[in-house]
């Protein structure tokens, strides 16, 4: 699990973070909570949020990955 510090490491680094509940089955998705209050807490905002990409966004996103 991510500290919530590093958080904001991250976010001054320009590292996006992807926010999952690590679930193996369908009832672990509430758990998602979890991970969006660390995210909350070490101040991310939705632009941080790997996983709050639009469509494009999260195409362009990989293909700048890539290189």
């Amino acid at each position: 699990d991510l500290d919530w510090r590093h958080c904001k490491y991250a976010k001054r680094q320009g590292v996006r973070i992807a926010v999952n509940p690590d679930a193996h089955h369908t009832d672990g998705l509430a758990d998602m909570r979890y991970g969006l209050n660390i995210a909350r807490k070490g101040w991310l905002e939705a632009q941080d949020i790997i996983n709050c990409l639009g469509l494009e966004e999260m195409k362009a996103f990989l293909a700048r990955s890539k290189q």
